[in-house]
């Protein structure tokens, strides 16, 4: 209780401070009910009201007074609509008039809003008859049933494009954003009765702590606009700063990179298809039955026919080696062999050299057909110590307060090598996430960040693959000014949103990304698989015309001489 305006205006503030602490709607609602004596106070209900209105726009974030406050003014003089520049929702006023009788009524009304102005209604009166009789026709206060009473809020925005997208108007060209935070505000709109807009941050920037918060998170912490419109990640140095209603999603950390292939390396492909070692021994192999099979041919037992159109030996040791090699190219040979060891022997080759280039036919249409991945790193230690990736971290982002205050040495380690990385010449954040997204299209970069980042990435740079950090789950939620008393009335609305299943409805909708696990990415051949049989091809001709010029140069000496 007050009897002097000057004490209540020193006493608001200190009461406002004290309940936004304990920040409970209920607390709110029972708190704040104000009964105004007028007697005697010039100006009253204005004077009072614009008090209550600036000590809400300094303390009470603009919100708690006007939306939560009901006051009841007696015994005060008829007003006019020019005297209410307040915009606190719930004001309702007792002026006594004198009759034609002469007898004293007192009027009972109440400022309702309207569309681009407010207006005072009469709801009941209080006839001093021998007595007193009350006769309503509404409730005191019929604000409290509309919410928000169409506020206009100031809600910070960027593009994230698997949450906000950002687009120019076909018709007017002004700035429109779409996708799930479009669907989610007017939602929200229609749900706690208020109307938005949507401000960028100047800096474009999704906010870092240094001395202050700077970008998006330092707009909603200096308390610029009433609510960040981007869902952020929940940390510690967040919440000192913030608030978070009721938890949206739920995401994982996650490493991406482009895949490697093992088959890159298409000059030496024809020879890749088997380890150094499979050659070695097939090289031995071959020179070991070039060696048995002439023997064989030379010391066998059995009787030749003398008179034959093929002959029935190798005449000389080149022609031994021309039916051993000859059979792997499946090419047959004009020696055969007349005895039962050589022919077993040649048989047994036969089966031998089908099963080889079985294998290496089979090989080389896999690996021609199919990309084989190389998986670099299974884990984040492993990270850690790869010294051919370099790490991308996005600033602001949850995961640079993780790895940047972390006194684990993985967490330093990756830190290190974030920084080692990180270009100074960028600026803003939306021009960090396309200079990302070009990193990430070239090998040896890896990008750690959530999966919803991820599933964003993944429709505009094809072939990654994603790793399970050993970081989370994370929780997300839009960021409001510290203490707001906002807070838990949009919680209410997102607790329902996420019990309904809209949330993941949403986020179907507006997802056109479609992964399968486990299915290798099939590719079409081209000339650059194909650059080792061109080089062999090339090779081939070359050492054939090589050899020619040798030889007529040989001829012509002979000649000459």
């Amino acid at each position: 209780m007050f009897f002097h305006v000057h004490a209540f205006e020193q006493s608001l503030t200190d009461v406002i401070e004290k309940s936004l602490q304990k920040n409970q709607l209920n607390i709110y609602r029972k708190l704040f009910n104000f009964v105004v004596f007028c007697d005697g106070i010039n100006n009253c209900l204005p004077r009072i009201t614009n008090i209550s209105s600036t000590k809400d726009k300094e303390s009470g974030r603009g919100t708690l007074l006007r939306h939560f406050s009901k006051w009841l003014f007696l015994n005060v003089d008829p007003p006019l609509l020019t005297e209410v520049y307040a915009d606190l929702d719930n004001i309702a006023i007792a002026v006594k008039e004198k009759n034609i009788s002469g007898r004293s009524d007192v009027k009972i009304s109440t400022l309702l809003w309207q569309s681009n102005s407010r207006k005072w209604w009469q709801i009941g009166d209080l006839t001093n008859n021998e007595g007193t009789y009350p006769a309503f026709i509404s409730p005191l206060f019929p604000n409290t049933a509309y919410m928000l009473n169409g506020r206009k809020l100031k809600i910070g925005i960027l593009e994230w494009d698997i949450f906000c997208k950002k687009s120019e108007c076909p018709t007017n060209g002004s700035i429109v954003y779409s996708h799930i935070c479009k669907d989610l505000f007017d939602s929200l709109a229609e749900y706690l009765n208020f109307t938005y807009e949507l401000i960028e941050p100047p800096d474009k920037s999704w906010g870092e702590l240094s001395e202050s918060w700077s970008g998006l998170l330092g707009m909603v912490a200096r308390n610029d606009v009433d609510l960040a419109g981007i869902p952020y990640g929940i940390t510690l140095f967040r919440t000192k700063a913030l608030a978070f209603p009721y938890i949206m999603y739920q995401s994982e950390c996650e490493v991406v990179h482009k895949k490697l292939s093992n088959n890159d390396n298409h000059w030496m492909l024809l020879v890749s298809i088997f380890k150094w070692e499979v050659y070695v021994c097939g090289l031995l192999t071959i020179a070991w039955c070039i060696g048995l099979y002439t023997l064989l041919e030379r010391y066998s037992v059995g009787e030749h026919t003398k008179a034959r159109e093929i002959p029935a030996c190798p005449s000389s040791t080149s022609d031994s080696v021309m039916a051993a090699v000859v059979v792997p190219l499946h090419q047959g040979s004009l020696h055969l062999s007349q005895t039962t060891p050589g022919r077993i022997f040649y048989a047994s080759w036969w089966l031998f050299c089908i099963t080889i280039v079985a294998v290496y036919t089979g090989n080389l249409v896999a690996i021609v057909s199919v990309v084989k991945e190389k998986i670099p790193f299974n884990t984040i230690e492993e990270l850690a110590g790869n010294n051919d990736f370099k790490i991308i971290i996005l600033k602001g982002s949850l995961y640079e307060d993780i790895y940047k205050y972390s006194n684990d040495s993985v967490s330093k380690k990756i830190w290190t090598k974030v920084l080692d990385t990180r270009s100074t010449n960028i600026q803003n954040s939306l021009d960090e996430d396309l200079y990302i997204k070009m990193l990430l299209q070239s090998s040896y970069y890896t990008y750690i960040t959530d999966s919803f980042t991820a599933d964003g990435i993944e429709k505009t740079v094809n072939n990654l693959r994603r790793m399970k950090c050993s970081i989370g789950p994370n929780y997300l939620s839009l960021p409001f000014p510290v203490n707001s008393p906002l807070v838990e009335l949009f919680s209410d609305k997102l607790i329902r949103l996420y019990d309904n299943g809209m949330l993941e409805a949403w986020a179907r909708k507006w997802s056109t990304t479609k992964r399968e696990e486990h299915v290798h990415a099939m590719t079409k051949v081209d000339t650059s698989n194909l650059r080792s049989a061109w080089t062999m091809c090339v090779s081939g001709i070359t050492v054939a015309f090589t050899v020619l010029v040798i030889e007529r140069f040989l001829n012509y000496r002979i000649n000459q001489d």
